[in-house]
Formats: C-alpha cells, structure tokens, sequence
C-alpha cells in the first residue's frame, strides 16, 4: 500500500510553468558549484595498452579508421605507430612560464532564473514510489521490519544465514596527487559503512542478515610495465571469486574495463555512480545498473543542445577522446554520428593513454592542429587526469579560445573535475576553460543556486549520516561541501543495495538478487531528478540538465584563505531523455 506523504522540496529552482525543454540561450557568466560526484569513471574509463603516435595512425573500430586529426571520412594516413609504454605519464606542458595567470575581472554569478524542474513532473514521479517500503521512506533512511518467523539459510556464494556480502570496489584516487591532480579525501568508505550500520542495526537487517560490507583498493594509476586495465581486473577477481561478493558498489570511477570484468564476465551485480557504454550496459544484461546516463545518452543530448543553441552551424568542430577501452566507439555513436547527421563534419583527435590514466600522447600535435584547421568548437571528451594537460596546452600554444561543450562521461560533471583545470594547469587555464557547457544527468552546484531548497532525499541522507556517525545532533554537512554529495551518493548507493537484497525475497540466490536489482523502478538519486531502473533500462536518469563551468567561481562559500579554482552550477532546465 502507498502512504500518503507530505510532499518532499524537489529540486533547487523548480518553476512549476517550465516543459521539458531546455529554455534558450543562457548568458555564460562565472558560476559555483558543489561537489565531489562519484569521481569519476574520469580516471580510468579502462584504458588500454596499445600505442598511439603523435602522428595518429588509424584506430580499429566503427567509422574511426581514419587518421584522428582530420575530417571524419578522410583517407587515411599510413604513419605506423612509434610510441612505447612508459612507467606513469605525467604531463609536461601545463604550468610553464608562457602562461598568462590574467583572471577574468566579472566577480558575481547570473545563473538561469527559470530553471530546473517543473513541480508538477516531480509530483507526478513521486507519487510513483511507494514510500511503505522498508527502504523506501523519505524522512529516514529505512524502517525497521518485522523479525521472520523462520530462520535464514544458506543459499549461495556470499549469502550465508547471517550475511550478505556487499564489496566496494574503490579506485585510490589519491594516487592522482603524484601527477599534480588536486583529490579532496576520499569519504565513500566511511560513508557506505554507516548507511550499511543502519541497515544492521536500526532496521534489523534484510530478512534477517546483516550486510557485510566489504573494501577492495584499486589503484587509478598503471605503470611499471603494468597496464591499468591488469591491475583493475585483479581487484574485480578479488571482489568477485574471493570475497565473493553478491553486489559490487564503484562510487570513484571504476574503469568501465574492470566493470565488464565484474558484470558481464562474473555476471555479479554492479551498482555504480559512473557513466559507462551503452554497448558495456547491454552486455551486462541488467547485471549493471548505474546512477549516470550512458555514455551516448550524455553525448547525443550534448549536440542536441549545441545544436538548439545556435552553438555549431558555420562553425569548425573538433573532439578530443583518449583511446582507452571502449572510449572511441561510445563517441563515435554518441557523438560524431549525431553531428555527422546533422550535416557537420568534426575533427577527431585521439589521444594515447599508454595503459595509464593519462592520455597525453598526441596532444601537442592535435592543438597544434585544432590551430590550423580554426577550431572554434570543442568538445574534450577526456578524464580527469588527462583534460587539464589538454586545457593547459591550448593556453600554451595560444589557441583562440573556442567555445567548449563537456558532458558528464568520464566525470566531467563534478567541481572536482572541473576544479583541476584551474589547480592543475593555472588560473589562465580556468579562464581558458570559463564558459564551457557541460551536459549532464546530476545537478552538480544546485544547492548553490539563490533561493535553492535542499531536496528531501538529500537533507534526510546528510541527517542520517550525522546522526550514524556520532555528529552533534542537528549538525550536518554544508550542502555545498564536497562530502555533502558523497553522503548523498552512498545514501542511494546502499538504498538501492538494501532494496535488491529485499525484493529478491527471504532466501535468494545470488540471480535472484540480480533479477531485483534489475526491476526496481522508481529510485531516489541526488536531487531527486526522475530516475528508475527496469527491463532494458539500466541507466537510472531519466533525463539531463544543462550546466556551466564559471572561474572565478563567484558563489564561493570557503574560507578566505582558499583559492578559488572554479565551479559548476545548472544553467538550463531538465530535459526527458528520448
């Protein structure tokens, strides 16, 4: 039965005229933003070994055997490849002399005023849920349930009669240091630990076991000899055969190469908070679930908005991708397609990655290029290791700057990310990068927005949090920290966990479990934009938003001694996903 609730306070901004259509042209003016967002299957989309030379042989794979500095469809070049593995890339042309460290003189923020979510489709999703599930309520995180009156058996690899084993897969981000990338800590262990605490301990378990949460470190960086893809998949046979664990939970940018080894070569649940391939999805036969669109969704609705803004007719466009594993053929669908379609011809510039987080191979070479051939739109569809190199390089060389379209695929979509331009590659960077469009499914800086309310589901996973973890009672996070949105994250990661394990009945089997988490239907994500999960659908967003990356940030509420690096907030409306 489906209680009546009070209604929740949707998203930030919520204008109850507004259509599922992005509302015209926003005016880029410098913005803030929150956020530590999932980090980023930006690190390590899974990159692959093979070598790529500067002078950019052919790349096996749909519509890319062709050189990856001239017009889709050209002839090809015969260049062999001449570079060679090396231990950790590191960047070598950001920070230099050359570049300028001018910052832009506006200081305040002008984001979109109507915006966001019209409130009578966030009713209409609401009154989808029912909120009488034991995981499911919004003023707390679960409710308890009635003790079985039978005891739990053993029915399978990690589900014993007191345990279910739940691992998360973390990426050591913090290894992003040793190349010069600005981490804040990580917080999604001790975050997950609690929520998984109250499932325990305050709602009895699920059907009377315990969660029995468990680590497995992996790293973001390859080298000695050893490529990144190798390493991650250790730490999937470890989670998978040694644990064993039933789901597996990747907040920090898990490589989409060691989430096929999880999903579709285990066939063991992935619950991740990255944007991954469609083709990866798909193959995963519902055994992926993920809190991000698909990599092609995220793009395809990028040049649908490039194009509804006027940003590309008459214009030279180019698109900058690494060759890490299945990163050519998601563009190449999501992106060069769509823009092929629409009569245009992009420039495509593939980066070599080298097996390592950092695609750099090939950069100086494809600005250099993007100079000569008038670039004047970009899209730079790389990590978050490798845009920052990318950005600082464009400064180096004086390229006119371009007008920059992002999306949320390999991360892009956090403050993190985007912060790294400005911290890593300097302030004439951020000011490079000032204005670029980012299209995505989650609503990264919105607690920034003037008048914005906190939505239910995240004021009650910070409440909650506070409360399992000891913190004075009623003291909770900034809504515009960065551990603010990684509570939230963890909050639905282990929600959508508790539901699968409940749904899959008293005494499961691990399929069973699978087969649960595949027909959730409606789930609470960060914002409480429309998601849901269900046959064929394994992508929870139902729809993206428009953001923009502002330096100077200009909403910043840090202190005064630290440096303002830039920030994301939305700056058009919602927009359904076809």
């Amino acid at each position: 039965m489906r209680q009546n609730q009070a209604r929740p306070v949707p998203f930030p901004g919520h204008r109850p005229q507004m259509q599922w259509t992005f509302e015209g042209t926003v005016d880029r003016q410098p913005i803030r933003a929150i956020g530590i967002l999932a980090l980023l299957a930006a690190v390590a989309f899974g990159c692959s070994p093979e070598d790529v030379s500067e002078s950019a042989p052919p790349v096996d794979g749909p519509d890319l055997s062709v050189p990856t500095t001239l017009p889709i469809g050209s002839a090809a070049s015969t260049s062999p490849p001449t570079s060679q593995a090396s231990p950790v890339p590191v960047p070598t042309t950001v920070g230099e002399p050359v570049v300028e460290t001018t910052r832009p003189t506006e200081t305040g923020p002008t984001p979109a005023g109507d915006l966001l979510f019209p409130i009578s489709d966030f009713d209409t999703f609401q009154e989808t849920f029912d909120r009488s599930h034991p995981f499911q309520p919004l003023e707390r995180f679960c409710a308890p349930t009635d003790p079985r009156e039978d005891e739990p058996r053993e029915t399978d690899r990690g589900i014993t009669d007191q345990m279910v084993t739940i691992v998360q897969i973390r990426t050591r981000l913090e290894e992003l240091g040793r190349i010069g990338m600005s981490i804040p800590p990580d917080g999604s262990v001790s975050t997950l630990k609690a929520f998984a605490g109250l499932v325990n301990e305050e709602c009895g378990g699920v059907h009377g076991r315990r969660i029995d949460l468990r680590v497995v470190e992996a790293p973001s960086l390859g080298g000695a000899g050893v490529d990144l893809d190798t390493l991650q998949a250790a730490a999937c046979i470890e989670a998978t055969e040694q644990m064993p664990a039933v789901l597996v939970l990747d907040m920090s940018g898990l490589g989409s190469s060691a989430v096929r080894c999880v999903a579709v070569d285990q066939k063991v649940g992935v619950v991740s908070t990255g944007s991954h391939p469609g083709d990866l999805i798909a193959d995963a036969n519902g055994a992926l679930v993920t809190l991000s669109s698909s990599a092609e969704e995220l793009m395809a609705a990028a040049v649908k908005s490039s194009e509804e803004r006027d940003l590309l007719a008459g214009r030279s466009i180019a698109v900058v991708v690494g060759d890490s594993s299945g990163q050519p053929d998601s563009v190449t669908s999501g992106l060069i397609r769509p823009l092929r379609w629409l009569g245009y011809e992009p420039v495509l510039h593939l980066l070599g990655c080298e097996g390592s987080a950092t695609c750099r191979v090939g950069r100086e070479t494809a600005v250099s290029r993007m100079i000569e051939t008038g670039a004047d739109v970009v899209f730079p569809l790389l990590n978050l290791a490798s845009l920052p190199g990318l950005v600082g390089e464009m400064v180096r060389q004086d390229m006119p700057r371009p007008t920059i379209v992002q999306t949320g695929f390999n991360g892009q979509s956090g403050d993190v990310a985007a912060r790294n331009v400005a911290s890593f590659a300097g302030p004439a960077a951020g000011a490079f990068y000032d204005g670029a469009m980012v299209v995505a499914s989650e609503p990264t800086g919105a607690a920034r927005l003037p008048g914005g309310d906190v939505p239910a589901f995240d004021a009650m996973c910070n409440a909650e949090y506070a409360r399992a973890s000891g913190r004075p009672t009623g003291i909770t996070f900034s809504p515009a920290s960065d551990i603010f949105q990684t509570v939230v994250e963890a909050c639905a990661l282990m929600r959508i966990v508790a539901r699968s394990v409940f749904d899959a009945g008293p005494d499961p089997r691990r399929r069973d479990v699978v087969h649960a988490l595949e027909h959730l239907g409606p789930v609470d994500l960060p914002g409480m934009l429309p998601a849901s999960v269900g046959h064929r659908k394994h992508a929870l967003p139902d729809g993206v938003l428009e953001l923009e990356y502002g330096y100077p940030c200009g909403l910043d509420t840090a202190g005064a001694d630290e440096p303002d690096f830039g920030c994301i907030v939305p700056v058009g409306g919602y927009r359904k996903v076809d």
